[in-house]
């Protein structure tokens, strides 16, 4: 009964722990992290937190990601994050740099504030400030010295999480909603 779309973010999230069983997911307020709320079971304690409780705070995720790191250096850190979140706390990239952080930056990237903006359509209210512009986050993460790609297809992932997993600091993977094959499922 769920949307395709919302299908292919659980998907992710189920990816992220089938690749990478210990994974801590640290969330921020994204459309994924919602339907994770909803949907994914965590496989044990101390694996899924985020502030995405319909209030949440924008940026919560990696700044929380980078702490996360330090508490549990031997887990893998996956920062779930919104572009539109992490335009918030871009600069923990570099904080994550600096302390040698573990951290993926899973960027969801829908080119706004989409969960803003549906809400808005479904109140009717004409959708204003949802469309914020973005950088491109491959070059910030490269900028950093992160290694940084953009998947061509949500299957991919996998594959990119282990990259990222068996490097030393921090990496940087986005998943754009219109750009990444299977992100719309």
């Amino acid at each position: 009964e769920l949307t395709a779309k919302m299908q292919a973010e659980v998907g992710v999230i189920d990816a992220i722990w089938r690749t990478l069983p210990k994974a801590i997911i640290v969330g921020d307020s994204t459309q994924a992290v919602y339907a994770g709320n909803y949907y994914c079971d965590a496989p044990r304690a101390r694996s899924w937190f985020n502030a995405a409780t319909g209030y949440g705070a924008l940026g919560f995720a990696p700044p929380a990601a980078v702490g996360a790191a330090l508490a549990e250096p031997g887990a893998p850190i996956i920062c779930l994050v919104g572009d539109g979140g992490l335009q918030f706390s871009l600069s923990e990239i570099g904080s994550a740099v600096d302390a040698d952080s573990r951290v993926i930056f899973l960027v969801w990237n829908n080119d706004g504030y989409q969960e803003i903006e549906n809400y808005m359509i479904d109140a009717g209210i004409t959708p204003e400030g949802v469309k914020p512009s973005a950088p491109d986050f491959i070059a910030i993460g490269t900028a950093y010295g992160v290694p940084s790609e953009r998947l061509a297809d949500v299957r991919d992932l996998p594959e990119a999480l282990a990259r990222a997993a068996g490097r030393k600091g921090p990496s940087l993977v986005e998943i754009h909603q219109t750009k990444t094959a299977g992100a719309t499922a």
